[in-house]
């Protein structure tokens, strides 16, 4: 448990730079506004209330914390009512497949009209990322496993692909 504090931890570390990469004005590697990279995740979710729900995610932004040799994947939107952002984490920034574990894995924050949902993938699962572009180039790749959610233990099963834009890396 006190290694997925501390991938949560990093997670939350990560998007907070990332975002505030992002939002800054100056870049020493601007995106050309002629060529913006479509960055969505494109799922399918079963259990937890879905059925082959097939879900778009889009907002996506991806970032390489040096320091914690990790690369972190975020992705927002809404399904039906409910809004979602999935993270995928993983340790390294080449291509590879990953085995979900305390290092690797994914993880969904789902908000809805009843409450706050946070759904673990850190045993049962793979990211495979089959493209690792330089930065504002793409991270793309598959994800297959399944999440438990962290107070009822109800069952979320996800596959799918991503594509992302790569920001520049943290330190």
């Amino acid at each position: 448990m006190k290694s997925l504090k501390n991938v949560i931890s990093v997670f939350v570390l990560v998007l907070t730079v990332v975002f505030f990469y992002a939002c800054s004005s100056d870049s020493d590697s601007p995106v050309d506004p002629n060529n913006v990279t479509n960055s969505t995740a494109s799922l399918t979710f079963n259990g937890s209330g879905y059925t082959n729900k097939a879900v778009t995610l889009g907002n996506g932004l991806g970032g390489y914390s040096i320091p914690d040799t990790m690369t972190v994947l975020q992705f927002s939107g809404k399904v039906d009512n409910d809004s979602l952002y999935l993270g995928i984490i993983f340790k390294a920034n080449h291509t590879g497949t990953f085995n979900w574990n305390d290092d690797n894995g994914a993880i969904i924050f789902k908000t809805t009209s009843t409450g706050n949902f946070i759904y673990y993938g850190i045993s049962q699962g793979t990211t495979t990322v089959s493209s690792y572009g330089g930065v504002n180039g793409k991270i793309e790749g598959t994800i297959s496993g399944k999440l438990i959610e962290q107070s009822s233990l109800a069952e979320l099963n996800i596959s799918g692909s991503f594509s992302v834009l790569r920001m520049p890396d943290t330190d």
